[in-house]
Order: C-alpha cells, then structure tokens, then sequence
C-alpha cells in the first residue's frame, strides 16, 4: 500500500520536542504497541514499523534488531506472509501492556484509608526470578522499603497476582497487608516514601515534561495529521518514561505542590484533542496482517477519561 503518507515528515517545529531525548528502539516499539495496537488485535508490516519510527531518529537496523529481540522476550508474536513479516502482541506482551495501561491512561489514585500491601520476597529464590519480579513490581508501583520487601498503597491484586503468576513466584513471594496507625504522626512515612521512591528526582522529571509538552497544549486540535501522531506518540513515550519511576502515591503522602497532578492533567487536556488527526494518519500509513487498521475510536477516547 503506497500512500502519500510515505513522504511525510513531522514539521521542523514538532520534530524539536524531541531534542535532547534518547530514544531506544525497544521503548519506542513498546510505546507504540502499547498505545496503537493493544486497542485492536492485529498484527502490524514490519514496513510500516520502519515507518512509524522513522520521525524519532530509529532507523530500519534499530526497528528489525528491536522486533527480533521484543520476539524472543515473548512480547511479540511474529507472523510470515508471503516475503512479508507482520507483528503482533503475544499473549505475555498484551497482559504488560494491559497492566501498563492501567497506569499510563487511568484516571488519579483513589481515596486513600491508610493500607499497605506488602509483598516480601523469599532469600532463596533465583536471581532471574528476583530481578524479573522486582522490574514488574516497580511498574507497578511498589517501592523496595527494605530488602526483600516492596510495598504500594493502592494495589491493584488482581493484576499482583498475575505477575507472581507470570513470574513463576507464587510459591516465594508473601502477600500482606499493613495500616497506619493514626495515633502516630504521618510524617516519617512521607519522609520514607519520599527516600524510597526519589520523589525529587521524579518531580524534576515531570516538570521536565511540562517544560517540554504544555507550549502546544492549546494547539493540540488543530495539528496536521503527521504532527499529531508525532505530538501524541513522543507525549505518551515520555510520560510513561516518568510514571515508570512515579508511584502514584496518595495525596496524603505527596508534596503539595506535587509536579506529577498537573503532568497528568496536561497529558489527559492534549491526548483527546490529538486522536482524530493522529488516527488518520495511522489508517493512510499501517499495513495490517488481514484487511486494514481496525477503528479503535470508542477504546481511545476512554483513555485519560476522554468519551
């Protein structure tokens, strides 16, 4: 499929937000399987992911190696046609993405009544398993308190227990639950979480973020298609980047003039307002396994509480 969208390119303005931002082909991949196709279940040309990389700086080499090595993590399920090679989230790649999802798109952390959940993790257990558990756990939202010991306010169990699952974790890994207790002041636990979680490097991240994104806010609905799609793709990239090191703690634990509340209201104002033109240029340029890009518009505009 030969469209007029193989010469476009992001207009010099748009493509400087992404001065000074490293960004990997692997991150970038999952980005955009994470905000693309996990919304319709289908398998993208391994062209049109050359493609959808290329405004970021990733070229061809970068996109092939990245797909050959999310293949082998079993993120990705890969499928031959022809002489051609298309991609699609595994099964294990679209449980994480789902889980990602909750965080990136999901609306702010629920009324807090002082629980903990405590996940506390066995000294015997394998390296491997520790290291994996640990990496999904922080992306999740739980902080390591002490060794062995990571610890969330508002865990979602359901989704913990499908990462002790994935994991193979269930027989090393003790789930409990913890209280404060209100006859005892509240501020060493927010000195606690506050070392535990760097909120000051966090908040330096997210301020980051709004120096960076909050000057096209108010043009976001009104961007050419090929800015869009740049526009929103580098917005959720980044802002993922940051909610992964971000707990989403209560507000009774966060700083009152916490940065993170206002990234997340800018991102929610603009990802709305930059679907339409975006998708649009996503159904002139991605070649799919079977027929063409699926409307996902309904699943897109729940996210961030938009429809």
């Amino acid at each position: 499929m030969a469209t007029s969208a193989d010469s476009e390119q992001p207009s010099p303005r748009i493509a400087r937000l992404a001065r000074g931002l490293k960004l990997g082909a692997n991150a970038m991949l999952s980005t955009l399987f994470g905000d693309v196709v996990a919304p319709r279940p289908q398998s993208i040309w391994l062209g049109s992911l050359i493609h959808l990389a290329a405004p970021f700086g990733i070229n061809d080499r970068l996109v092939r190696t990245a797909t050959f090595r999310l293949t082998a993590d079993d993120w990705l399920s890969a499928t031959r046609i022809g002489r051609r090679s298309y991609y699609g989230l595994s099964e294990a790649g679209l449980q994480r993405v789902l889980h990602a999802g909750k965080r990136i798109y999901a609306g702010e952390a629920p009324d807090w009544d002082g629980r903990w959940t405590l996940v506390m993790v066995r000294g015997d257990v394998r390296a491997t398993v520790r290291q994996k558990l640990k990496r999904e756990l922080q992306w999740e939202g739980f902080g390591a308190i002490a060794p062995g010991v990571m610890a969330h306010p508002n865990a979602d169990l359901a989704s913990l227990r499908e990462i002790l699952h994935a994991a193979h974790a269930q027989e090393y890994v003790a789930v409990m639950e913890a209280r404060s207790l209100e006859a005892f002041s509240i501020r060493p636990l927010q000195a606690l979480m506050h070392q535990t979680f760097k909120l000051g490097d966090v908040a330096q991240a997210w301020q980051a973020l709004l120096r960076r994104f909050s000057p096209l806010a108010d043009e976001a609905a009104h961007l050419p298609p090929v800015d869009a799609y740049f526009v929103r793709t580098l917005l959720v990239h980044e802002y993922r980047r940051v909610l992964l090191r971000d707990p989403n703690l209560p507000e009774a634990l966060l700083p009152q003039d916490w940065p993170g509340r206002t990234a997340r209201e800018m991102c929610s104002g603009m990802y709305g307002p930059l679907l339409a033109a975006s998708e649009d240029y996503l159904q002139r340029t991605v070649e799919v396994a079977e027929g063409k890009l699926m409307d996902a518009g309904k699943v897109l505009r729940r996210r961030f509480a938009h429809g």
